[in-house]
C-alpha cells in the first residue's frame, strides 16, 4: 500500500510487569552520519503527495508510547517499522495522518483481532496480525501506530530476481497457503481486494538478523536528511539495506503472510467502488457492477499465472491512455475466457457500451491467444516442464477463478480440495 510510511525500523520496549522503567533507552550516535543535501529528494519524498507533515515526526533513538525505541530504517511504502519489544523484535506501521486507508486498515485489524482469538482456522497463520494500535498527535493531527510480527522480503523481491516466475511446486505451496488466508479473512467478513506480490511478505528465518541491524546503526549510523528548523523539523533516514546473508532470512519458517489491508472493504455483503491493481481488476468492477468477496479469487487467480511465468495473463499495455488500455484488457478477457454472459453486460448499463459494442463484441484488440497457447509458450520461454495432463489440471484450476460473474467463480473452500493443489492443501487442514 502506497499510504503508510512503511520504515522498517527497530524499536525497544522498556517497561516491567509492574509499570516501571527496568531499561534504558539506548543511546544512538548524535554524530558519525551523511547528511543528505536539502536539494536532492530522498526516499518517501519522492511520493508526489508527500509532506513533512504526512508522517509523525521520529528520529532514531526517539520513544514512542512510552514503549518503543525506534532503532534503525529498512525500507519504505509497502514495508513497516521493525521494534524490539519485551526483547523480540516486532513490526511498527507509520501511518500517513487524514486518509481513508488507515481506518479500513485500523477496522480490517481489529475484526481479524477478535477472530483470532477464537479462531482455529490453518489460514490464521498466513495472515498479519495486529499486535497493538495507538495514536499520538502532533500539530493538531492524528497520527495511528500498528504493531505486528516483523517479517522479511516480499514475494515480488524474488520474482524480480526470478524474472521467469517461480518453481513450480513452490507455486502450488504458495496457491495452497494464501487460499488458507483467504479463507480466514473471508470468514471474518473482510475482502483484501489488493491481492499482490508485494503485500505478500515471507517469515524471517533468523531473526538473530534484526539484532546485527541494530548493532551497524551503532557502528555506522545511517544517512539522513533534515526538514526545517527547530521544533518544526523532521528527519528522513536513508534505508538501511537488510543485514546478514540471504539465508539468515529466507529458510524452511519462511511462509508466506498476507499483509497490507488499507484497501480491505468490511462489513457490507457488496460494494461498488475501483479497486484492485489494474492487471488483476475482475470484470465486475471493470463494468461498475456490485462486487464481493469474488473479486479476491479472481485475483488470485492471475497472481498464480504470474507466480508461475512471471509475467502478467492480463496487462494493461504501456504508452496507451488508460480507457483504451482498459479496452484492450477486456478484449483479452475475451479472447481467453470467452464472451461474456448477455446479462452481465445487460446489468451494467451505459457502462458496458464504453468496452463493448451493442451486440456484445469487444471494442478493444482481440489477439489470437488462447490459455492453452499462452501456457505453452511460457513453459518454453521459462524452461519450466508440464506434462499434458499436468498442464490440463492447472489451467482447469485456473478456470475456476477467472469467469466473467462472481456465481461462476468457485469458492476458496473448492479451490483447496482442486486437484492440483489437494496434496499441498491437506498438509493444513
Amino acid at each position: 500500500m502506497n499510504l503508510l510510511k512503511g520504515l522498517r525500523s527497530t524499536l525497544a520496549y522498556f517497561h516491567s510487569a509492574s509499570g516501571t522503567t527496568s531499561v534504558a533507552p539506548r543511546l544512538f550516535p548524535a554524530t558519525g552520519f551523511i547528511t543528505v543535501p536539502a536539494s536532492t529528494k530522498l526516499e518517501e519524498e519522492n511520493w508526489t503527495w508527500y509532506t513533512p507533515q504526512s508522517f509523525y515526526p521520529v528520529s532514531i533513538g526517539d520513544v514512542l508510547h512510552s514503549k518503543y525505541q525506534v532503532l534503525y530504517k529498512l525500507g519504505y511504502g509497502t514495508t513497516a517499522y521493525y521494534l524490539v519489544i519485551r526483547n523480540e523484535y516486532v513490526c511498527m506501521k507509520f501511518m500517513v495522518s487524514n486518509y481513508p486507508s488507515v481506518q479500513r486498515e485500523i477496522k480490517a485489524y481489529d475484526i481479524l483481532s477478535k477472530v483470532s482469538k477464537t479462531s482455529t482456522s490453518p489460514g490464521k497463520r498466513f495472515v498479519r496480525q495486529a499486535l497493538d494500535h495507538f495514536e499520538l498527535g502532533y500539530n493538531e493531527r492524528k497520527y495511528h501506530f500498528l504493531i505486528h510480527e516483523p517479517l522479511g522480503a516480499t514475494l515480488q523481491f524474488f520474482l524480480d530476481i526470478a524474472e521467469d516466475g517461480l518453481p513450480i511446486d513452490y507455486v502450488k505451496d504458495l496457491a495452497s497457503e494464501i487460499l488458507h488466508a483467504l479463507a480466514y479473512i473471508h470468514s471474518a467478513g473482510v475482502i483484501h481486494t489488493d491481492l499482490q506480490a508485494s503485500n505478500i511478505l515471507l517469515r524471517i528465518q533468523d531473526k538473530i538478523v534484526l539484532k546485527e541491524g541494530e548493532e551497524a546503526e551503532m557502528e555506522h549510523p545511517s544517512a539522513r536528511k533534515f526538514i526545517g528548523e527547530g521544533q518544526g523539523q523532521s528527519v528522513v533516514f536513508e534505508t538501511r539495506e537488510h543485514p546478514g546473508p540471504l539465508p539468515r532470512w529466507i529458510g524452511e519458517k519462511s511462509g508466506p503472510v498476507l499483509c497490507d489491508f488499507g484497501e480491505a472493504r468490511t462489513g457490507k455483503e457488496s460494494y461498488t467502488e475501483l479497486i484492485q491493481p489494474a492487471a488483476y481488476r475482475a470484470p465486475e468492477v471493470f463494468l461498475h457492477l456490485p462486487w464481493g468477496p469474488a473479486v479476491d479469487i479472481w485475483n488470485f487467480g492471475c497472481m498464480m499465472w504470474d507466480f508461475l511465468l512471471g509475467e502478467n495473463l492480463f496487462p494493461q499495455m504501456r504508452g496507451l491512455d488508460p480507457h483504451t488500455a482498459s479496452q484492450n484488457q477486456l478484449a483479452r478477457m475475451v479472447a481467453l475466457l470467452g464472451p461474456p454472459p448477455e446479462a452481465l453486460l445487460a446489468d451494467s448499463g451505459p457502462r458496458a457500451l464504453e468496452f463493448f459494442n451493442p451486440d456484445g463484441s469487444p471494442k478493444g484488440e482481440v489477439p489470437s491467444d488462447t490459455l492453452e497457447s499462452l501456457l505453452a509458450s511460457g513453459l518454453e520461454r521459462t524452461e519450466k516442464t508440464m506434462t499434458t495432463e499436468e498442464s490440463a489440471a492447472f489451467l482447469a484450476f485456473l478456470r475456476r477463478t477467472l469467469t466473467w460473474t462472481e456465481e461462476g467463480r468457485v469458492s476458496v473452500e473448492e479451490l483447496l480440495v482442486d486437484p492440483w493443489i489437494a496434496e499441498e492443501s491437506s498438509r493444513w487442514r
